[in-house]
C-alpha cells in the first residue's frame, strides 16, 4: 500500500482531482493520504471532497488531515507539492509594484519580476521541504505541481538529495488543442517536444510518415483558429514551431507584443491581468466546493490528463510510460545548460525516472528560451548567496522588463518588491559593487492594495 502526502491539498479542486486520478488505480484503491495544509478551513474541504470522490469510486483509502507536515511526510511514497505561498495578497504585490513602473502582466507566474518574487518567496517552504524528506522518507519521489516550475525545480535540484520532477499540463494540454485544428484524433498521432517549462516546442508532429506542420501553417490561416491562439500562431509563424504555454501566459515571456501599447494588446487579444480575475474567480470556486462538500449528492470523476497518478503508478508496477517531466537537463538537450531545469520525454518504470535523449534544439528556439534560462540560474544564486545584484540582474535579462524599464527603474522596483514581500523571502542583505537604489520603501497594506485592485477592477468594468 503506497502513501501519498499532498502538501497545498487546500487546493481543493486540484488535490480532489489528483486523489480521483489515483484511486482509479484498482493497485491503489487502498492507498494511505495525508493531506496538509495551515489554512484549516481549505484543508477541511479538500478533505472532505476526496472522500465523497474515494466513495464514487468504490475505493476505500486511508485518509487523514492534518497542518503538520512533517507527520504528512513521515513514510510517505510519493509527496505532491502544491503550495502557493503568499496567497492573493502576495501576487496583488507582484502585480501592482511593477504597474507602477508601467510594467504590465497577464499571468506573473513563470518568469520576470512577478515569477522570481513568487520563486523567491517558495524558496525557503521548498529547503525546509526536501530537508524534512531526507530525514521522514527518504525514498520517497517528489512531484512538484507549483509555478514557477523551473526555479522550483532549481531549488530543490540546488539545495537538496530528493528524488523531485514537475508536472504540467501544458505539454499534452497543448497537444490535445493542436490535434482539434487539425482534425485529428490524438491516439493516432505521434509528437517530440522539449525546452523549458511553458516554453517547450513541438519539434515533431507526425501522424505515420506524414509531417503534420504543413497542415497546421494552412490552418493558422483561418482566422477562426488564429483568433484562438493568436500569440502562439504569430510566435509560429516566426519561429517555425508551436509553443506549449498558452497565448496569454506566452505574451509576456517576449518584447513583441506587451511593451508596444494599447493597439498592439488589443490585435492580439492579450489578457492584463488574467491571474487576478482568476484569483478571484478561486475564491467563489472554493465557496462552491465547501457547498459541494457538504451536500449529500454524489460526486463523479472524470479521469484528467495530469501526470502525477500515471507515474506512481509506473514506479509501483513497472508497467513503462513516457511523460513529460521537468529535472535538471544533464545533456538530454545538448546545446542547453547541463544544470538548466530542461522540459522533455522522460521514461518512467520501477527505476524511476529519466530523461531519453532529445539532440540540439533548432538555434532561434535556444535564443527563445535562453534569457529566462539566465534568469533560473541569477535566482538560485540570489536565493543561496543572499545577493541582491544577482536579482537585479535576474529582472535585467527578462524580456519584457527589459523593453519596458530603464535599468535604474529595474533595480527600484526590486527594491520596492523586496520590501513589500518581506520576511516571506530568504535574506537578501549580501553586500556587493552593484549599487541598489538607495530608497527605502514601506510596505503596502493588504487592505490597501486590495482596494486598488477592486477600484481598477471596476473601472474596467464600466469600460467593458
Amino acid at each position: 500500500m503506497i502513501k501519498v502526502a499532498m502538501i497545498g491539498a487546500g487546493s481543493v479542486v486540484f488535490s480532489r482531482n489528483l486523489t480521483g486520478d489515483i484511486l482509479s488505480f484498482p493497485e491503489f484503491k487502498n492507498a494511505c493520504f495525508s493531506y496538509m495544509d495551515i489554512n484549516p478551513d481549505r484543508l477541511a474541504v479538500g478533505a472532505a471532497l476526496c472522500r465523497k470522490i474515494a466513495r464514487a469510486l468504490d475505493a476505500h483509502p486511508t485518509i487523514e488531515a492534518t497542518p503538520d507536515r512533517r507527520q504528512a511526510l513521515r513514510g510517505a511514497d510519493f509527496v505532491i507539492n502544491m503550495v502557493q505561498i503568499g496567497g492573493f495578497d502576495s501576487t496583488l504585490v507582484d502585480f501592482e509594484i511593477p504597474r507602477k513602473y508601467g510594467l504590465n502582466f497577464t499571468i506573473a507566474d513563470t518568469t520576470g519580476p512577478g515569477g522570481l518574487f513568487r520563486a523567491l518567496r517558495t524558496y525557503p517552504l521548498l529547503v525546509e521541504l526536501g530537508r524534512d524528506m531526507m530525514e521522514l522518507c527518504p525514498n520517497a519521489l517528489l512531484i512538484n505541481y507549483s509555478n514557477p516550475m523551473s526555479m522550483n525545480m532549481q531549488t530543490l535540484a540546488r539545495t537538496s538529495a530528493v528524488r523531485a520532477v514537475g508536472f504540467c499540463h501544458s505539454v499534452q494540454g497543448t497537444f490535445e488543442q493542436l490535434m482539434g485544428y487539425l482534425g485529428e484524433k490524438p491516439d493516432q498521432v505521434s509528437f517530440l517536444c522539449a525546452g523549458i517549462n511553458h516554453m517547450a516546442f513541438y519539434l515533431e508532429l507526425r501522424r505515420g510518415q506524414e509531417n503534420l506542420y504543413p497542415r497546421l501553417f494552412r490552418a493558422m490561416e483561418d482566422p477562426k483558429i488564429y483568433n484562438t491562439n493568436r500569440v502562439r500562431f504569430e510566435l509560429m509563424r516566426r519561429l517555425g514551431y508551436f509553443v506549449t504555454e498558452s497565448s496569454e501566459h506566452s505574451a509576456e515571456y517576449v518584447p513583441y507584443f506587451i511593451p508596444h501599447g494599447p493597439e498592439m494588446v488589443k490585435r492580439f487579444a492579450i489578457p492584463i491581468d488574467e491571474y487576478l480575475k482568476r484569483c478571484d474567480e478561486a475564491e467563489k470556486e472554493f465557496d462552491r466546493r465547501r457547498t459541494e462538500a457538504q451536500s449529500d449528492a454524489p460526486l463523479a470523476h472524470q479521469r484528467s490528463h495530469e501526470y502525477g497518478s500515471s507515474v506512481m503508478h509506473s514506479m509501483a508496477t513497472g508497467e513503462p510510460r513516457v511523460v513529460y517531466g521537468n529535472m535538471p537537463n544533464r545533456g538530454a538537450i545538448s546545446n542547453l545548460a547541463a544544470d538548466a531545469i530542461a522540459e522533455a520525454p522522460t521514461l518512467v518504470d520501477r527505476g524511476g525516472l529519466r530523461f531519453t535523449t532529445v539532440g540540439e534544439l533548432p538555434p532561434q528556439l535556444i535564443a527563445y528560451i535562453q534569457p529566462h534560462v539566465s534568469q533560473h540560474e541569477l535566482f538560485i544564486r540570489a536565493a543561496l548567496e543572499g545577493r541582491r545584484d544577482y536579482l537585479y540582474q535576474a529582472a535585467m535579462f527578462d524580456p519584457l522588463t527589459a523593453a519596458t524599464l530603464p535599468l535604474d527603474k529595474i533595480v527600484e522596483m526590486c527594491d520596492e518588491l523586496i520590501a513589500a514581500h518581506g520576511k516571506l523571502l530568504p535574506p537578501l542583505q549580501k553586500k556587493t559593487l552593484v549599487p541598489g537604489s538607495g530608497k527605502t520603501f514601506q510596505p503596502p497594506t493588504a487592505a490597501r492594495l486590495r482596494a486598488g485592485y477592486a477600484k481598477m477592477a471596476a473601472a474596467k468594468n464600466a469600460a467593458a
